[in-house]
C-alpha cells in the first residue's frame, strides 16, 4: 500500500509540474512589446520614450528574435529550466539561451518580466501585444 502511495504522489508531482510548464510556455509564446528596462552598474532606467527605440520580443515555441525598430538583431533557440539562480539564490524558471545571460522568467496576465541572471545585469518589461 505504501508503494502504491508513493507511485502515485510521484505521478501526481510530475504531472502537475508538466501542466504548469505547458502553461508557461503557451503564455510565453508570442509577441511581446518593450514598455522599460532598468539596471546595470549605473542604475539607469531606459524607455520606448528615453531611448526612441522600438523593441520587440517574438518568442515560438523554441526561438527568440529580438527586433529593435523593426530591424531583427537577435535570435537564438532557448530552452526552459528550473535553475538555482546566481542573484536570488533559489530556484527560479529561466531561459537558457546561446550567447546572452540566463534570464528568469516572471508573466503576469500580460505583463513579462526578464531578469538577467547576473549582477549589474538588466530587467526588461515587456507586454503582450494584441
Amino acid at each position: 500500500m505504501k508503494k502504491i502511495i508513493i507511485i502515485c504522489l510521484f505521478v501526481f508531482t510530475f504531472s502537475s509540474c508538466s501542466k504548469e510548464d505547458d502553461n508557461l510556455n503557451s503564455n510565453l509564446i508570442g509577441t511581446w512589446n518593450w514598455i522599460g528596462s532598468s539596471g546595470g552598474i549605473d542604475g539607469i532606467t531606459e524607455t520606448p520614450e528615453s531611448t526612441g527605440n522600438q523593441i520587440i520580443l517574438k518568442i515560438s515555441s523554441d526561438t527568440i528574435k529580438n527586433y529593435i525598430n523593426e530591424d531583427l538583431k537577435f535570435i537564438s533557440e532557448y530552452k526552459i529550466e528550473i535553475k538555482e539562480s546566481n542573484i536570488y539564490n533559489d530556484n527560479r524558471r529561466t531561459i537558457i539561451l546561446e550567447n546572452a545571460p540566463n534570464k528568469i522568467i516572471e508573466i503576469t496576465g500580460d505583463k513579462l518580466i526578464l531578469i538577467d541572471d547576473c549582477n549589474d545585469c538588466y530587467m526588461n518589461e515587456y507586454i503582450k501585444a494584441n
